[in-house]
């Protein structure tokens, strides 16, 4: 069978697709140059591996040989993992939410010769994709001025939204009544017919005052996410969401960046209530995520939803075969405590839920056993490229959990990766979001900033010196590539051939890059006294201001960032002290403290001056100074500032 372009490719998707009819090619300068010397219009599809919907398109839609005919003699197509060129799926998304009010994957556009867009939706099935590529192509070759003049006249109205906006003090907006429109009393979570974890709004929650009212719902959204059918009871992970509003039946799709800021949630939150409710669900999310890991140093991006029996096949199990394997006594256990019924069915299969989250001994042999009968099906396709900015925040929810529950050899797991990040995905004030061994792509601000936030992170448990003055380092070249005056914001890629500039402010499922380079900015501000990351972190938050107030739930980062600034926090600069020896002070200090390990003479600000060689200190500091200092961790804890 004749392959296109896409048979050259790295990517698990784009290989997914190299056996189709239709003659794909790659996102590349060459491409978009025939496309203008051919003067022909564009078909742009953009999906990824671990995705449903893509799937069914390719299988449905791309396959047919009428549709190839029709795409091959009037349209270059071009097909984009959003995985490895996320700057291209941001701005055709951008488009897609502008025309059509909502957004989804896979994304199917067409667009201009120029790469200017002209149309964009999601899944078609054959017959209307059919339809709506026959219909541009008409209109293109009777009328090509009227397409031109409609992109032309879109292009020339739209505006980024932020722009509109006056300056404004972003506002920390902690009031049960200013949240009610958005959050679901019932069910946790935010109000949706499909429920998405949304890590950010949840360490959001968790960063909350004590409030009657907020606690029943803390405690509701985070129960209903580990009992229910968003987490795998059996391995561990998480899903990608739930379809329904009751979190019963997930996507089945496990995604590298949920589960990294998943862990970090969840463990952060037992941190602050003093309690281990979730110790299991945790280990089990990272020691699985670790089995997937295996030898290779990296975590792979994703694993997929489907399997030879369909959406879901690996994890769902049939009637019959529980009452095959199961004794009576098991199956009124799994009844009562597995949520055995009508809620948990997905077309007479049964996808396992859970009624307490801490383990029984009972428990325990039937999981065993669930997983025994779970191994004979056929194990999902892993996604296994390494993603810069999601290994990232892999390793973040490591040390998270390292923390939380005193774990030495998640830390040193974390420690080494991160290393490993910095030798393999950097070189020559350079960041890559892949590296494959015959081909590297180049990182976006995502991965610029998750990078230095990992920095910071690592900062805060090891070697200080070293790690922030990585932070700085990476901090000061995102500056100079991405920052843009004139818009008070970075961009978010280098991009030269995409039509327009995009700057990611709403916090997402992953939060915006903007407000984690704000974040990063303001932390590194606290250790250097550098006052050029307070201007910029300033301009920012009074650039976003104004809109975060109208949609609460999308700034949730630009919020704790806005709360952590008016708060009036410490900074433990410990010298001497061994990693197992800090777990104490890392549970007691407040919330917004921070704490740095000093293993060697540093001229950064904070740490000038106060490494003796020998001996234990812990000094703290506030505004700039160092106020006090104390022989033990206890005595450091009971300074006040």
């Amino acid at each position: 069978m004749k392959m296109n372009e896409l048979e050259k490719s790295n990517s698990a998707y784009l290989l997914h697709h190299s056996k189709n009819p239709i003659y794909w090619k790659p996102w590349t300068i060459s491409t978009l140059d025939q496309a203008k010397r051919e003067n022909k219009l564009i078909i742009l599809s953009i999906g990824y591996s671990a995705c449903h919907w893509c799937h069914v398109m390719e299988r449905e839609t791309f396959n047919n040989e009428l549709i190839a005919k029709v795409m091959n003699q009037h349209f270059i197509a071009i097909k984009v993992d959003k995985e490895e060129h996320p700057e291209v799926d941001n701005v055709y998304m951008d488009f897609l939410l502008e025309t059509k009010g909502s957004g989804g994957w896979p994304l199917n556009c067409i667009l201009l010769p120029s790469s200017l867009p002209l149309y964009a939706g999601t899944y078609y099935n054959a017959n209307d994709w059919l339809n709506l590529i026959s219909r541009f192509s008409n209109i293109y070759k009777d009328s090509p001025k009227k397409l031109h003049d409609y992109s032309r006249n879109f292009i020339h109205q739209q505006k980024n939204y932020v722009d509109k906006e006056p300056l404004q003090e972003i506002q920390f907006k902690s009031s049960f009544k200013d949240w009610e429109t958005f959050i679901d009393l019932e069910n946790g979570g935010l109000k949706s017919g499909q429920k998405f974890p949304m890590p950010n709004f949840l360490s959001f929650l968790i960063q909350l005052p004590n409030e009657k009212k907020w606690d029943i719902f803390k405690e509701k959204t985070f129960n209903n996410m580990a009992q229910k059918g968003l987490f795998d009871h059996i391995e561990g992970g998480f899903f990608r969401y739930c379809t329904d509003e009751y979190w019963d039946i997930p996507h089945f799709e496990k995604m590298l960046y949920d589960n990294g800021q998943l862990i970090s949630v969840f463990s952060s939150y037992d941190l602050i209530i003093k309690e281990n409710i979730y110790a299991e669900l945790v280990k089990k999310t990272v020691e699985f995520w670790l089995s997937i890991k295996a030898d290779n140093n990296f975590f792979p991006s994703s694993i997929d939803a489907d399997n030879v029996d369909g959406e879901g096949g690996y994890y769902l199990f049939k009637k019959n075969q529980l009452l095959e394997n199961f004794n009576k006594k098991e199956l009124e256990y799994c009844q009562l405590n597995f949520n055995m019924n009508n809620n948990s069915l997905r077309e007479s299969k049964w996808h396992m839920h859970k009624k307490e989250t801490i383990p029984s001994e009972v428990e325990g042999k039937l999981l065993s056993k669930l997983k025994g009968l779970r191994s004979a099906n056929t194990f999902p396709a892993i996604d296994r490229k390494a993603i810069c900015s999601w290994n990232c925040m892999m390793i973040i929810g490591l040390i998270d959990a390292s923390i939380t529950y005193q774990n030495s050899k998640w830390f040193e797991i974390a420690k080494t990766t991160t290393q490993l990040i910095l030798n393999n995905f950097s070189k020559n004030n350079q960041c890559f979001r892949l590296v494959y061994s015959n081909k590297i792509i180049n990182g976006t601000l995502e991965d610029y900033s998750w990078l230095v936030a990992l920095t910071i992170k690592m900062g805060h448990i090891s070697d200080s010196a070293y790690w922030i003055d990585e932070s700085i380092k990476w901090t000061n070249i995102t500056i100079n590539k991405f920052w843009t005056d004139n818009k008070s914001l970075f961009a978010f890629s280098e991009s030269k051939v995409l039509y327009k500039k995009n700057f990611e402010i709403e916090d997402e499922v992953i939060p915006a890059s903007n407000s984690v380079i704000a974040n990063n900015l303001y932390e590194l501000y606290i250790v250097t006294y550098e006052k050029k990351y307070l201007e910029i972190m300033d301009k920012m938050m009074s650039k976003v201001g104004a809109k975060a107030q109208k949609w609460l739930p999308n700034f949730t980062n630009w919020m704790m960032l806005s709360n952590k600034k008016k708060s009036s926090n410490k900074q433990y600069v410990v010298v001497g002290y061994e990693i197992n020896e800090l777990w104490h002070l890392h549970h007691q200090k407040e919330i917004y403290d921070q704490l740095y390990v000093l293993e060697k003479e540093s001229e950064i600000l904070i740490f000038k001056e106060k490494y003796q060689g020998e001996g234990k200190n812990i000094f703290i500091c506030n505004e700039n100074s160092c106020i006090a200092n104390a022989a033990n961790i206890n005595e450091a804890l009971r300074i006040t500032i």
